[in-house]
């Protein structure tokens, strides 16, 4: 069976819930009272307690998948390295951390062209030292006396 036959199959298992789930919340009986009031007279209505019903179910299930989502997505974030900065509109910090991805780039290439300039002086340096140490062994020609 391919992922098709098993997309119908999930559907239809899907239908199967659904439709057993509204016929199971379907009120078959119902308390009457002998002096009905007004919210007794709109509660005795089985399609009212059945849309009730129906909106319960359904306001369980939304609540129920939006949390599921929020918990994943929040996992991947966070797996990702996306950490949340406040959980008010659920603010992720991901500009912060491109911000400090680009400080440390900057800083990376600015120690790197200085350990460059530190080598080269290094290196006149040396030359310098022997410079002076070959101008202290040789004796001067020419030297005049005073």
């Amino acid at each position: 069976m391919d992922w098709r036959g098993s997309a119908v199959v999930v559907v239809l298992l899907c239908i199967a819930g659904a439709a057993l789930l509204i016929k199971g919340l379907y009120p078959t009986d119902l308390p009457s009272a002998k002096d009905p009031a007004f919210i007794d007279t709109v509660f005795h209505n089985r399609a009212v307690i059945w849309a009730a019903r129906l909106l319960l179910v359904a306001a369980v299930a939304v609540l129920a998948f939006g949390g599921v989502f929020i918990v994943l997505s929040t996992g991947i974030r966070m797996k990702n390295g996306e950490w949340l900065r406040r959980a008010g509109p659920f603010e992720v910090s991901e500009p912060a951390v491109n911000e400090i991805e680009g400080q440390l780039a900057h800083w990376r290439l600015s120690a790197s062209i200085k350990q460059e300039e530190v080598a080269e002086l290094t290196e006149c340096l040396k030359e310098s030292d022997e410079l002076i140490e070959r101008l202290r062994t040789e004796p001067m020609v020419g030297k005049e006396h005073s």
